[in-house]
């Protein structure tokens, strides 16, 4: 197993941002995850597993940490029918393809969501009404303070939305189970290629993001919130709302973490002054930040 050190972030991330890791590696199965555990122990470094890095935040200043990179080499699928097994580092979008090919309903509208099956479990990712718990049956879990492996059913996991147990903890998705059911219409309404259609449509693909940056209000929508406070085109160095989709905190070019983290605060700020709602942020910020969110 290759041990790098002092490796950039900013080029594994949707955002193109981030500083970089004291210690990265690329593990190609269970034996180098357990390796790149008891290397950081012995150093006395924390662990930080690196999917796709498409709802992150890296601190300019990078992370103090073993990054374990499960979407580089740790990355398979295995189909039964309509069963499949797909490991922590395979992309979300390249399994719903994959369902989408063999007519399996239950995971289309995750359609062009760009992060892992570990990151989609962990967050569980959702779209169009639809979610990972939808078809997850159980995961099989790495768990960091044990140095064990377990299976858990996704009833056991307390998914919920864009949330579980295991968010927030050490814990690794080394694998998900899926069962999927047979489409049954002949004419969908969602289909992959619509959903791929709407996604470029209404969000601002051609600019590196982290995709939606807060979480959806009860009863509302983040986007239509910060758009009624003439947010669009909002910018703090090379960090912008989109013109797009107001959801969305666009890297221009040369935004910096605390770019981003300043429109966000901004943002929290404004729109609670107008609506006293306050937007919890979607993305996950990885090590120190001088911008606090805002909070009441």
């Amino acid at each position: 197993m290759k041990i790098l050190e002092n490796i950039t972030l900013a080029d594994k991330t949707s955002y193109k941002i981030g500083g970089r890791a004291r210690f990265y590696i690329e593990p190609e199965s269970e034996d180098e995850i357990i390796e790149a555990h008891r290397f950081a122990a012995e150093r006395g470094v924390s662990v930080f597993i690196l999917g796709n890095g498409s709802n992150l935040l890296i601190s300019d200043n990078g992370i103090n940490a073993v990054v374990i990179n499960l979407a580089a080499r740790f990355s398979k699928i295995e189909w039964d029918g309509l069963t499949a097994v797909a490991s922590g580092g395979f992309l979300l979008d390249d399994l719903a393809a994959d369902a989408a090919k063999r007519g399996a309903t239950g995971i289309v509208e995750l359609s062009g969501i760009p992060g892992t099956i570990g990151g989609a479990v962990i967050m569980n990712a959702g779209a169009f009404d639809a979610d990972i718990a939808k078809t997850l049956q159980s995961a099989r879990i790495f768990r960091a303070s044990s140095q064990t492996f377990e299976t858990v059913a996704a009833a056991d996991l307390a998914l919920s939305y864009r949330s579980s147990s295991l968010k927030g903890g050490m814990d690794v998705v080394i694998s998900a189970t899926f069962e999927f059911e047979t489409m049954v219409a002949s004419s969908p309404s969602l289909t992959r290629e619509k959903i791929l259609a709407a996604r470029n449509e209404k969000q601002p693909l051609d600019y590196p993001s982290c995709g939606s940056v807060f979480k959806r209000p009860p009863g509302n929508y983040a986007g239509t919130l910060i758009q009624s406070c003439n947010l669009k085109g909002f910018k703090i160095g090379g960090a912008m709302v989109s013109d797009k989709h107001a959801n969305f905190i666009i890297n221009t070019g040369n935004a910096t973490a605390e770019d981003v983290r300043s429109v966000i605060r901004h943002v929290q700020k404004t729109v609670y002054e107008n609506s006293e709602i306050l937007l919890e942020p979607e993305v996950i910020f990885v090590g120190e930040f001088n911008e606090p969110l805002f909070t009441l």
